[in-house]
């Protein structure tokens, strides 16, 4: 569990509104929540709660779905940025990034999670020259995650 989310956990069972009123208008305080932390955690909770019969795993800084049915494991990996126009050009460090893995042979299958927007509402596949190239089989895909 990330160290963000344990201390909100820890907060919300010392304190209760009152407290927290008073702490946040204290102007010597301020709290600082890590939203990738917490995206990545709510990715976490709800792909468990939806998949009991796989075997879910948070690594660093991804999480991975595996069956007993596929060999494969998918890897997903969350990612609290924002796209506001197009996703393709605005996600392109967090591609080059999934094309070195998936070149590295470490997986065959990404999802890279994004809150979704406006502009982002559906699931974009990626095809990569250095890995058709390659002739590896792979799954890349931008996908917008709904929050709520």
């Amino acid at each position: 569990m990330s160290e963000s989310y344990s201390t909100l956990q820890e907060i919300s069972r010392r304190f209760d509104r009152e407290d927290l009123a008073l702490v946040a208008h204290h102007p010597d305080l301020c709290f600082t929540i890590n939203s990738y932390e917490l995206f990545t955690h709510h990715v976490f909770t709800r792909v468990k709660r939806q998949n009991p019969d796989k075997s879910i795993t948070q690594e660093s800084c991804r999480i991975v779905i595996q069956s007993e049915e596929c060999e494969d494991a998918l890897h997903l990996y969350p990612t609290w940025k924002r796209i506001e126009e197009r996703v393709d050009f605005e996600a392109t460090q967090e591609i080059e990034r999934a094309i070195e893995v998936l070149a590295s042979r470490e997986c065959k299958h990404i999802y890279l999670l994004f809150p979704r927007s406006a502009n982002f509402k559906r699931h974009v596949p990626i095809r990569s020259p250095k890995l058709d190239a390659m002739g590896l089989e792979y799954t890349l895909k931008l996908v917008p995650y709904v929050i709520y």
